[in-house]
């Protein structure tokens, strides 16, 4: 059985660091997100996390870089008539400061924190985050911690993997099923994926 520590490893923080270091970089806000395939890509690869989404409610992005993310999945719910709250926690103090000038009205909806330890100040509907905010080998955890600690009682758990034409996205349907989830539903764009969604509910 894989040993549960207390907090991330280091040098996996480190990496973490270099990133926000990296998108701090950037002018464009796509690849302030850490995004380099272009606006139409953009919309095309993260646009189908709405189809894990059901109605209105508040979203919360875990890793949620500068925000960005958030202001366009808003915008792409509202063209379905769905309206979107945002939320947001990165463990990058920088990028959060990002965040909060793109969405000055929901400045007091986006917090700095590692969402490994981070503790909400209350529950979301919907709550999207990618694979790879923790170690690959943690992901079991990591998804049981933000099911428990941040998804409201029938809300969902999103998680993300995204890969590039010449490496497949993560199978992060199959990942959590074998680490006892109950799979609600998975999407998969792209052959070989670029990107794969998959969400677990809570009851």
């Amino acid at each position: 059985m894989t040993d549960i520590p207390e907090y991330l490893p280091d040098d996996f923080m480190a990496q973490m660091r270099e990133l926000e270091r990296v998108y701090l970089t950037r002018d464009d806000p796509i690849e302030q997100s850490g995004f380099y395939g272009g606006a139409e890509r953009w919309r095309r690869e993260r646009g189908i996390i709405l189809d894990a989404i059901e109605g209105d409610g508040d979203l919360l992005d875990v890793g949620c870089a500068n925000g960005y993310l958030l202001e366009c999945l808003v915008q792409w719910a509202r063209e379905k008539g769905i309206t979107l709250t945002p939320y947001g926690v990165d463990q990058g103090p920088g990028l959060i400061d990002l965040a909060r000038k793109r969405l000055p009205q929901y400045v007091h909806h986006l917090w700095v924190g590692n969402a490994w330890n981070w503790l909400p100040p209350r529950t979301f509907r919907y709550v999207y985050a990618l694979y790879d905010c923790a170690p690959a080998h943690l992901l079991g955890e990591y998804a049981r911690r933000l099911l428990e600690r941040c998804v409201e009682g029938g809300g969902r758990l999103i998680i993300g993997a995204y890969g590039r034409r010449d490496d497949a996205a993560r199978d992060v349907a199959g990942d959590l099923a074998a680490s006892g989830f109950a799979v609600a539903g998975s999407v998969v764009l792209g052959e070989p994926p670029v990107t794969r969604l998959a969400w677990v509910r809570r009851r």
